[in-house]
């Protein structure tokens, strides 16, 4: 199982851990870019005409059905990516939005199983 867990600092969530580099990549693009502003990355995941966007710290490209999100800073030669289907990126996001954006949880763990990804949050 992979996983990605940010806490809740201050009046922001932050990276804590992870389990491989791909979800470190998640969660970057949650707390640093999508953070509050999910309608934007939705908008352009419905743009056929938009098939790549960055932010703060990460970039995000279109390719072939996927979604492939990566570190602008990495250190790597050659960026790990994480690679998202379209219906995967949108439920994420949607995810994010109702579960952390609305709630402002103290602590959440998105897991990675089969292909599926699970939101969950703690406030204690």
């Amino acid at each position: 199982m992979e996983f990605v867990k940010l806490i809740l600092m201050g009046n922001f969530l932050s990276y804590d851990a992870c389990s491989s580099v791909e979800m470190c990549n998640l969660g970057i693009f949650l707390t640093d870019d999508a953070a509050e502003k999910v309608s934007s990355f939705k908008e352009w995941l419905t743009d056929d005409n938009d098939l790549c966007t960055c932010s703060n710290a990460t970039a995000l490209e279109k390719d072939n059905g996927f979604i492939l999100i990566k570190d602008l800073y990495s250190e790597e030669e050659v960026p790990t990516q994480i690679k998202l289907t379209y219906n995967q990126f949108l439920q994420i996001l949607n995810d994010w939005e109702e579960k952390v954006v609305k709630l402002w949880p103290k602590e959440v763990i998105i897991k990675r199983e089969n292909d599926q990804f699970v939101f969950e949050t703690k406030n204690g």
